[in-house]
């Protein structure tokens, strides 16, 4: 990244930016904030990590002015102070700074810091790149689809901080508008439920970006992947001494760092039982005590928490609790599974296609009608994520203008154990279009379709463009038929 540091002591100035270019970073420095200020308004910074005390304009004047300047982009300002300022930073951070840390700085979570404002700066420039293409992306879209493209278009302009969206179905309309109503009250504790794959994580962005593009710290925990024994003092932090090995100053947790802002506890229903009742004691009384210590630590955060696992179950076998669970839901989203949405599945799929192809320099640019075909006859039990994962192998194995159902053939046969229709069968499934001119296919088809789907009269009837009844019927005429021959 491009940072530009600003500090008036000259030890620190040069020791971080030591650091910092050795971390791979470009510095640029200044001793005072009238010449950052002159340097920021003449060049493009992704960061500018600033002192708070200076002769001068103070740090949060900065923070104040670097937001007011005109422009496409917006650096993310991280200021750090003294721990007699740590009101003074809090109050930065109203002010609009990204986040805030205490002298002596602690080198771990400054490269932490830079990780977190490295992956909102590139989100942010991937939202202005889609902002600016969106016309082109409206103009490729169906007529049942225009309204609600452009409530999407209003979406990504204001939607700072999220990846690459795409949002074609009512039900997920749907969950992002219950979404947008959740991040207007950030005491509202909110639980995302929803299958492994389904997007769960993006929710829970929206909810806290929300309309006004905060730049607050979104701050996720992954339950399932820390033990029992280290997830406390992941959550809470630690004093110095609360244990063998632990830091000789202790440490943050993971509730510090996104003070002001937004604690995403995913797979929550993974939570050891026995931390559950101070998860609790957090959402309740916006408190907590670190591990070690005696006094008592205000929470000023959001909790946002996500499962894929059925919670009335884990209740009944005693492993989560019931108070807890009926705290979290006040706010409450279930995201619908891929299969429950099939009119997002051949739109993301050609998002996701057309990204890969850019970023390996493919010639992607459509899908097939029969390969289209075959993307919505796939159960997808990994939902949006296995969607991804497919169409990513598509675009490392294969290069074509557009995506073909022998491109689909091998990763869907091999890797889902689902058969799928070879190259030499597709041209007998009919596209969209022919099922609108032809009432009801030939002998010939309803073999095909089934041989394709092995058997399965359900998918071969999506297949054919006509009801499993009437494919029923077909196939009971035609037994008949041959029973009146002999």
């Amino acid at each position: 990244m491009r940072i530009l540091l600003v500090d008036d002591d000259e030890a620190t100035r040069h020791s971080l930016a030591e650091y910092l270019t050795l971390l791979g970073h470009a510095v640029t420095s200044c001793s005072d904030a009238e010449s950052a200020l002159d340097v920021c308004r003449n060049h493009r910074f992704e960061m500018v990590l600033s002192d708070i005390q200076m002769p001068g304009k103070t740090g949060i004047e900065l923070v104040r002015e670097v937001k007011s300047m005109s422009g496409s982009y917006f650096p993310d300002v991280v200021l750090y102070t003294g721990h007699s300022d740590l009101e003074l930073a809090i109050g930065a951070l109203r002010a609009g700074a990204y986040d805030y840390m205490t002298k002596p700085i602690n080198m771990e979570e400054l490269r932490s810091i830079l990780n977190r404002v490295a992956e909102h700066q590139a989100l942010l420039a991937e939202n202005d790149r889609l902002t600016k293409k969106f016309d082109e992306v409206v103009a490729e879209a169906t007529n049942d689809f225009r309204a609600e493209l452009t409530r999407l278009q209003e979406l990504l302009e204001k939607q700072a901080g999220l990846d690459n969206i795409g949002i074609f179905s009512e039900p997920m309309w749907q969950v992002v508008s219950q979404a947008k109503r959740y991040h207007e009250d950030r005491e509202l504790p909110v639980l995302i439920q929803g299958e492994t794959g389904v997007g769960k994580d993006i929710v829970a962005k929206i909810i806290h970006y929300g309309p006004d593009q905060s730049s607050l710290p979104f701050v996720a925990i992954n339950c399932a992947a820390l033990p029992a024994t280290l997830f406390e003092s992941e959550l809470f932090g630690y004093k110095a001494g609360a244990f063998t090995g632990s830091a000789a100053r202790g440490a943050k947790g993971k509730i510090d760092l996104a003070k002001g802002g937004t604690l995403f506890l995913d797979e929550i229903g993974e939570i050891p039982v026995e931390l559950q009742a101070k998860l609790l004691r957090v959402i309740e009384d916006k408190s907590f005590y670190r591990v070690g210590g005696l006094e008592k630590v205000h929470a000023d955060i959001r909790i946002i928490a996500a499962t894929n696992l059925d919670l009335d179950e884990r209740m009944e076998q005693g492993l989560f609790r019931k108070d807890l669970y009926y705290r979290l839901r006040v706010g409450s989203i279930m995201v619908p599974s891929l299969r429950e949405r099939p009119d997002d599945i051949v739109p993301l799929a050609k998002l996701f296609l057309t990204n890969f192809a850019k970023k390996r320099g493919k010639n992607f640019t459509d899908i097939s009608p029969n390969a289209a075909q075959l993307l919505m006859v796939h159960p997808w039990p990994g939902n949006v994520r296995e969607l991804k994962n497919t169409l990513e192998w598509v675009s490392v194995m294969h290069d074509a203008p557009e995506l073909l159902p022998e491109h689909l053939a091998t990763i869907l046969t091999d890797n889902r154990g689902y058969a799928v229709v070879a190259s030499s069968q597709a041209a007998v499934i009919p596209s969209s279009k022919s099922k609108k001119r032809r009432k009801k296919p030939t002998e010939k088809e309803i073999d095909d379709a089934l041989a394709a789907t092995s058997g399965n009269k359900t998918q071969a009837a999506l297949l054919l463009g006509i009801s499993i009844r009437m494919l029923y019927y077909r196939i009971s005429n035609r037994k008949d038929d041959n029973i009146n021959d002999k």
